[in-house]
């Protein structure tokens, strides 16, 4: 069985407070059924923060390596990075809460595109996770508890056939990262 990994992690410029940076990726995978049915196939993990991506400076790289999802050429992902500000915010009972969410907000875009083209169906599910991830992140890291931050929005990952490799840039207040991915 063959899985998304990171293949470089890199921080172009590191966040304005205090320190390094300590970083962690959430990473949503949802197989679209080609029959279009609703039947569900998610996924949903978080990797770093804790021995992953720590004490980043501007130019520094990290460990890689590191399984995101596993590969399924018909399956959609979509990537968030976040800095980590004291214990990760997404993490026990919180990731438990994500995954519960995002494989509702998952089946309910698959029952709403019934009947769409492909192109049509993938955007829906695309904004659908995305505004998923960014409410989910409003409630568990800004209210009431949270400290970690969003570097950037969610992104779709795409994985071409053939070359089946990507990468990613997250930028906002957490800093700039880039991030190389593969399939292995």
């Amino acid at each position: 069985m063959a899985n998304v990994i990171v293949d470089e992690m890199r921080c172009l410029a590191e966040t304005n407070e205090a320190g390094s940076d300590d970083i962690y990726v959430m990473t949503f995978r949802g197989r679209i059924p080609s029959n279009g049915s609703v039947a569900t196939d998610t996924e949903f993990t978080v990797h770093g923060g804790i021995d992953y991506w720590v004490n980043f400076n501007s130019g520094e790289r990290g460990r890689r390596g590191v399984v995101l999802a596993a590969y399924d050429p018909r399956s959609l992902y979509i990537v968030q990075m976040v800095e980590k500000d004291n214990g990760r915010d997404v993490a026990g009972n919180v990731r438990e809460l994500y995954k519960s969410g995002l494989e509702l907000a998952w089946t309910a875009a698959l029952a709403r595109t019934i009947g769409h083209s492909a192109s049509d169906r993938v955007a829906v599910l695309v904004s659908s996770i995305t505004s998923a991830i960014r409410g989910l992140n409003s409630l568990h890291m800004e209210f009431p508890k949270g400290n970690d931050d969003e570097i950037g929005a969610p992104r779709r990952l795409i994985l071409p056939a053939g070359n089946p490799s990507a990468v990613l840039h997250f930028v906002g207040d957490g800093g700039h990262y880039r991030t190389a991915v593969k399939v292995a």
